[in-house]
């Protein structure tokens, strides 16, 4: 069993690694995702438009839950 809670103020560098990769995404998919919203950036790659941007989207919600995740109760 993984304890994700070490004594003291530590962090398991499980959580540590989860806060990077989700702010990782939020800066990748964020900007994209309003440069794409204001026709400066493709959202489109062909027939299905619309799940393109729910796509990008879903990618930054992603990255925020696993940022708010691997920050837990601090």
């Amino acid at each position: 069993m993984i304890r994700w809670q070490r004594k003291g103020n530590e962090r398991h560098p499980a959580r540590t690694w989860m806060v990077r990769l989700g702010i990782v995404l939020i800066i990748m998919s964020g900007p994209y995702l309003v440069f794409g919203v204001l026709g400066w950036l493709p959202l489109e790659t062909g027939v299905v438009t619309w799940n393109n941007v729910r796509i990008v989207s879903g990618v930054a919600i992603f990255g925020c839950l696993l940022a708010a995740v691997g920050y837990g109760n601090e």
